[in-house]
């Protein structure tokens, strides 16, 4: 997941360009990464951190690159992520138009 997070990442803050194949496998990755952590009480560090520097990296860029609005869109999926994560659910937890039974 790092490896095409950050690349994506990086892309759009080094050379102001956005990578949408990057970021297709960073999501693919990220949503496995919170199924795999789904409901876990210890969670690795470096997993957030990339996280949460990605989504920061994201949104920072934003205002300088064209396609403004898709890359506050990747941010918002980055942090989505996080947040799932951080709430022990995963992305399948959630269905749009199905009530959330809890």
């Amino acid at each position: 997941m790092n490896r095409y997070l950050m690349d994506a990442a990086n892309r759009v803050q080094e050379l102001k360009e956005l990578r949408t194949d990057a970021f297709v496998n960073a999501s693919c990755h990220m949503h496995e990464m919170a199924r795999l952590l789904k409901g876990r009480e210890q969670l690795p560090r470096r997993v957030l951190h990339d996280l949460r520097r990605a989504a920061g990296i994201l949104q920072n860029e934003a205002p300088y690159v064209k396609n403004k609005e898709a890359v506050l869109q990747m941010a918002d999926a980055v942090q989505l992520t996080l947040d799932l994560i951080l709430q022990g659910e995963c992305h399948d937890d959630r269905r749009p138009g199905v009530p959330r039974v809890i």
